[in-house]
C-alpha cells in the first residue's frame, strides 16, 4: 500500500515518504513509513531508489527524507544513508 505523505524536491530528484501497512508473524500488521527516491521528467516518474520499512516514526522517517532533500543526496546513496542513521 503506497500512500504519499511528503514530497521532498532536490534538483530533479523527488524524496517521497510512503505510508506501508506491513505484517510479520511475530508483530502482526502494523504500519511504518519508506522512503522513495524519484526522478520526474516529461516522460513521467521514475524510481531510483527505495527502502521499506525505515520507521514506525513519522517524523523521523520525514526527517530522514527531509536530510536527503536539503543535503543533496544521490539515490544511489539511500540505502547507506538509511543504515548509517538506523545505526545498522
Amino acid at each position: 500500500m503506497w500512500n504519499q505523505v511528503i514530497t521532498l524536491y532536490t534538483k530533479n530528484i523527488q524524496y517521497l515518504l510512503v505510508e506501508e501497512q506491513l505484517f510479520t508473524p511475530e508483530l502482526g500488521s502494523y504500519r511504518t513509513f519508506g522512503i522513495a527516491a524519484l526522478r520526474r521528467s516529461p516522460r513521467g516518474s521514475e524510481q531510483l531508489a527505495y527502502v521499506s520499512d525505515v520507521s514506525t516514526d513519522r517524523a523521523f522517517a520525514a526527517g530522514l527524507a527531509e536530510r536527503c532533500r536539503r543535503g543533496g543526496l544521490s539515490p544511489v546513496h539511500l540505502p547507506d544513508f538509511i543504515a548509517d542513521a538506523l545505526g545498522l
